[in-house]
């Protein structure tokens, strides 16, 4: 009897044993699927290189072998990010970043945008105006009255560089940020007012103004009223950032090596080009910085574009962008580093590119005539050449 007792309480513990364990693994099985499942639905994205993967439609595909065959036949080296009708259509890079280490370009690293800085100097202005701390009419005379020309000059002139002052002398020495506005007042002339000339002095001296109506280093102004805004966690000045191995290479090239020589910006020219030219970021920030801006998150749009319009000038230059009637560009080059950008006014396209190498027209297309290629190929209009 106790026999047959233990033998039955035996087959009921197996019994219960064998619930738990189908229990479990029932519970494993589900869990793995779920896990399965979500995997399905959520993409990890990395803080780095945020990858947008889309399903591109016949028609996108097209246009993506078009643009990729193109690139490659002008022998194009850098990055470049494609947006159609608010989707990314292209991510892609071409070349190296770091010849020398066989390190790739990649959307991830951080290029100089060289002059589209400007356009950093102009929001920060713009955002002076919202306050009311100045107008577009305010004369230059209310900062620097020594300067000639300065009671007729405004700060709409210099925004679209056409105040008639010229630089007459660069700096031999790095200069910290006030040295160099002073310098700049110093050594300059006043000839053409009203005509247009691509001259940089305008925005060290909109840097300087700024730093007057703030009582903040340019660099602490731009990090605290653009860059952390917009959240541009790739964007830095040039200077903290060129060392990284996060920061692409920039060479000189030859018709028949693209690499021939390895380039280092020298500490003079890196500290004078306050306000117009010292900034770093990669592609992806470089794209959100124009989306975000467009899309009003910075100043408003009514603002924004009543400087960012299109004022049917023979050159369009509108606070450091060339502004068309439903686009904007930008292009930047230094150090032979060469950004190019062309966007929708309603940020819907986009065409963004950083390169390394700036090319010798002479030798290969240059990145504004393909950012130009490019554009046609997405929208099927032309952009002034």
């Amino acid at each position: 009897m106790h026999t047959i007792k233990h033998q039955k309480k035996q087959a009921r513990k197996k019994t219960i044993l064998l619930s738990i364990l189908t229990l479990l693994l029932g519970l494993g099985v589900a869990t793995s699927w779920y896990l399965l499942l979500l995997s399905d639905t959520i993409k990890p994205v990395t803080d780095s290189e945020p990858t947008t993967v889309v399903k591109l439609t016949d028609s996108e595909e097209k246009t993506v072998t078009q643009m990729d065959q193109f690139l490659k036949k002008s022998d194009y080296i850098g990055t470049i990010y494609v947006r159609k009708n608010n989707r990314i259509i292209l991510e892609k890079t071409y070349g190296y970043a770091n010849k020398e280490t066989n390190q790739l370009n990649s959307l991830s690293l951080d290029y100089q945008i060289g002059s589209i800085q400007k356009a950093m100097t102009a929001l920060l202005i713009l955002k002076q105006i919202e306050q009311k701390k100045i107008s577009f009419t305010t004369p230059l005379a209310t900062f620097y009255p020594q300067i000639p020309g300065s009671q007729t000059i405004t700060i709409h002139d210099l925004l679209v560089m056409r105040s008639g002052l010229h630089k007459t002398e660069q700096p031999s020495l790095p200069l910290n940020d006030r040295d160099i506005v002073q310098f700049t007042v110093e050594h300059l002339k006043w000839t053409d007012y009203q005509t247009y000339h691509y001259e940089p002095l305008n925005f060290t001296l909109l840097a300087g103004i700024l730093m007057q109506l703030t009582n903040k280093s340019y660099e602490e102004l731009l990090s605290e009223s653009l860059i952390q805004p917009l959240q541009l966690h790739h964007t830095d000045f040039y200077e903290n950032v060129k060392n990284s191995p996060q920061h692409a290479k920039s060479y000189q090239m030859t018709a028949d090596d693209d690499y021939w020589k390895a380039l280092d910006e020298n500490e003079t020219a890196i500290h004078n080009e306050l306000g117009t030219g010292n900034i770093s970021m990669n592609t992806y920030d470089l794209a959100a910085f124009f989306t975000k801006v467009l899309s009003g998150e910075l100043i408003s749009k009514k603002l924004l574009f009543s400087l960012w319009q299109n004022n049917q000038l023979k050159n369009p230059y509108s606070g450091g962008v060339y502004s068309g009637e439903d686009y904007i560009l930008a292009q930047g080059n230094i150090n032979r580093f060469h950004s190019v950008v062309a966007m929708t006014k309603d940020t819907k396209n986009a065409i963004v590119m950083q390169s390394n190498i700036q090319s010798d027209t002479k030798i290969k297309p240059g990145a504004v005539a393909i950012r130009n290629q490019l554009y046609e190929m997405l929208t099927g209009k032309k952009l002034p050449s």
